[in-house]
């Protein structure tokens, strides 16, 4: 009888335990479920916010609801298109693929979350924007930055041409146009790119210098210093990127004008090439 007893006190005790680890992870379930509600009203909320501004034509539409990465990317595409003579990478409104002026209302239709992870911060949403002009479908990606949620990549849908729907990532389709060559220019390469790069002072006396090698290799140095850095760089369209040799740290990157003949880098220093004497 002893054994009977104790025997229905330790399934009792372990039911209960199942029973409050079941109250747990419904409770987490629940909290899970009510954090991805809030993503969601937050992010259709933020496309129907754009797309209002949109509609009645405002500005710095980037700025207001677009990452940092796409907000850089979009500069690089813009500064490489400034040299283009003929139409550059854009071509339409990349918001609302319309090359004239916008019309005065936009409807979403068809929300739909393909991934929302909102501990990560990531979101895929695509949906179909509608207007008096046209109707159109598209993905938007997004990132949460700083706290918001903030469209980091556009997918557009478009016919193939054997008519079959196909897409590409605005991002990913800006990244290739900014490393590819500028049309009538050389792709750079170690054997181009050698030569003796000087930054200047306002008397333009070179102060700090950087030398490129045929081999991949660099240096960087004040002018009139023996002491120097020594580098492995590598080349990616138009930017050189300069890791320290055998040193833990991050590159140092710098964009190449074949314009100019110059490298700048990311704080806007400019090291111009000098001319063998």
């Amino acid at each position: 009888m002893r054994k009977s007893i104790l025997f229905i006190s330790a399934l009792l005790m372990l039911m209960a335990c199942g029973g409050k680890k079941a109250q747990a992870e419904n409770a987490d379930a629940a909290v899970a479920d009510t954090m991805d509600t809030k993503a969601k009203e937050e992010i259709v909320g933020l496309i129907n916010k754009l797309y209002a501004a949109e509609a009645k034509n405002e500005g710095d539409i980037d700025g207001r609801f677009a990452c940092h990465a796409w907000r850089k990317m979009v500069d690089a595409v813009n500064e490489k298109d400034a040299h283009v003579e003929e139409i550059g990478f854009f071509n339409d409104d990349y918001w609302t693929q319309m090359q004239d002026s916008n019309p005065d209302h936009f409807e979403l239709r068809d929300i739909q979350f393909e991934q929302l992870d909102e501990e990560k911060g990531r979101a895929l949403v695509s949906f179909t924007l509608h207007s008096t002009v046209q109707t159109v479908r598209q993905k938007f990606a997004f990132c949460r930055e700083d706290g918001e949620w903030r469209v980091h990549d556009i997918i557009r849908f478009y016919d193939d041409a054997d008519g079959r729907e196909s897409s590409f990532s605005f991002m990913e389709s800006m990244q290739e146009y900014i490393d590819a060559p500028a049309e009538g220019s050389s792709a750079l390469t170690y054997e181009n790119m050698e030569g003796i790069y000087d930054s200047l002072d306002d008397q333009m006396n070179s102060v700090s210098r950087i030398a490129l090698n045929s081999d991949g290799t660099a240096t960087w140095s004040m002018v009139g210093s023996l002491n120097y850095t020594e580098y492995t760089y590598t080349i990616n369209g138009s930017t050189i990127c300069m890791k320290a040799k055998d040193v833990d740290s991050e590159e140092d990157c710098y964009e190449y004008d074949e314009n100019t003949r110059t490298l700048k880098n990311e704080q806007g220093e400019v090291y111009y090439r000098q001319v063998p004497d």
